[in-house]
């Protein structure tokens, strides 16, 4: 099984601090101690429960990455066929670009139209 090279507390932190959320807040929200906050961020991976629930918290998808992240090992094309058009988009974004953009409700409103 190959590992991936996403570090999971880092993209917690960064998410936080775009967000302007402090540690004391997400253990609030989590109900957990300070501290145990601490121990999550320091982590590459943690299980997918706590990532839910971080995800809940902070409202981002975390998964999101982990399908950038297997989408770029890939090279995977996307086709969008219709009636009108055929649409191929290669896309690599950092973590920052993809929270400033508001990704993933910017894509799921054009697919759902």
């Amino acid at each position: 099984m190959k590992s991936t090279n996403i570090h999971i507390g880092e993209n917690i932190l960064a998410v936080m601090n775009q967000k302007g959320v402090t540690k004391a807040e997400l253990a609030r929200l989590l109900s957990i101690k300070p501290q145990s906050v601490d121990y999550l961020l320091k982590r590459k991976s943690i299980d997918t429960d706590t990532l839910y629930n971080i995800s809940v918290a902070l409202d981002f998808d975390f998964s999101l990455l982990y399908r950038i992240n297997q989408l770029n090992s890939e090279q995977t094309n996307f086709d969008i066929n219709s009636a009108n058009a055929k649409i191929m988009v290669e896309i690599m974004l950092n973590l920052e670009d993809i929270i400033k953009l508001n990704l993933k409700k910017r894509v799921t409103q054009i697919l759902d139209k």
